[in-house]
């Protein structure tokens, strides 16, 4: 993140703001390519985006930024083409279920790595304490 005095953001306050951008966020950004490497990413309780899309962890973030997220609380940032950029919040009970439900997805369509997948979806479980 950059200096907060610099970031003007839009605060997500509705589920339906933060389901879209979910849902863009492992459809478009993570997909099936990065989608193994995300999960990865998730259990160690760090961000992954790309472009212009992120869901980042309380550890990603600087000591001093404003838009900081609690330590247990994900961050959606998505940073359009349009005034403000946005971020909003969920806490890691809200978020795990997205998380599970792309997860099973992913399975669908590449059955080779379910074992993978349900060890990895529940070590994010063990790591977020739920």
């Amino acid at each position: 993140m950059n200096n907060p005095e610099e970031e003007d953001f839009k605060i997500m306050e509705t589920i339906e703001e933060k389901e879209k951008v979910i849902d863009i966020y492992f459809t478009m950004i993570v997909g099936d390519y990065y989608f193994i490497k995300c999960l990865n990413e998730f259990k160690d309780q760090s961000g992954f985006g790309i472009e212009s899309f992120g869901i980042l962890f309380y550890q990603d973030f600087e000591i001093w930024d404003e838009f900081r997220c609690k330590e247990n609380e994900v961050a959606l940032l998505d940073y359009p083409a349009a005034e403000k950029d946005r971020i909003g919040y969920l806490d890691f009970q809200q978020f795990y279920p997205y998380v599970y439900q792309y997860g099973q997805r992913f399975i669908q369509k590449h059955p080779e790595r379910k074992e993978e997948v349900t060890r990895l979806l529940k070590e994010i479980k063990e790591s977020w304490g739920i």
